[in-house]
């Protein structure tokens, strides 16, 4: 073959693999400790929700726990809460951008939730104290959740991401983090201070009894 053929199919080859990956950011999440972080939040802050996914994302209750732990949705989206235990759950949020509660049941409620502010929303269960959910509503298009090897992968590169995991203690919103090149210029790795929290106390008494009605 002449050598100048090869190599020019050998750019090519390099080109069609390489130019995907150009523009994408990779990120790992890593504790105090250097052990990857799972269910992170990471978000690109910048740019306006133009359009909301008319299927409700869900937030299971499984084995008596939210799943998943953290759910990350576009503002505007609604949430269905199914109830896959064989007792009864309460559903509850104080949270500021969505307060609600969904009173014993069993099953799928009939009427999703609607999201419509910004913001982070925990939950609880009033019946179960050590149930605690987390809805991470994006006022920003792209955002993703880390995986349990704490990677993401965001479709451009930029300079700051808005970071945010429940186990940050008095984080009430994303913290902006710039970004800190490794070795790989497609590689950036955030460090989080973790701490893990108490559960939530119930808030009323009066339906314990008939949880498991």
């Amino acid at each position: 073959m002449n050598i100048m053929l090869y190599l020019r199919q050998l750019l090519i080859l390099w080109v069609s693999v390489m130019v995907p990956c150009a523009f994408a950011l990779e990120i790992k999440v890593v504790d105090q400790n250097g052990a990857p972080v799972k269910d992170a939040v990471i978000a690109i802050p910048e740019g306006s929700i133009t359009a909301i996914s008319p299927e409700p994302a869900i937030m299971d209750q499984i084995d008596v726990a939210f799943v998943p732990h953290v759910l990350a949705i576009e503002q505007g989206r609604e949430v269905i809460f199914p109830n896959s235990d064989d007792i009864r759950h309460h559903v509850y949020s104080f949270s500021e951008p969505k307060r609600f509660e969904i009173k014993l049941y069993k099953g799928v409620p009939k009427t999703p939730i609607t999201f419509d502010q910004s913001g982070l929303v925990a939950l609880g269960c009033n019946i179960h104290d050590s149930m605690l959910g987390y809805i991470f509503v994006s006022p920003w298009p792209e955002f993703k959740i880390t995986d349990t090897s704490g990677l993401v992968t965001l479709s451009k590169a930029v300079n700051t991401v808005a970071v945010w995991h429940p186990w940050i203690p008095n984080l009430t919103e994303p913290m902006m983090v710039e970004l800190t090149a490794q070795e790989d210029v497609n590689l950036f790795q955030i460090t989080l201070n973790l701490n893990q929290p108490q559960p939530v106390k119930r808030y009323k008494k009066k339906y314990k009894k008939r949880y498991n009605d």
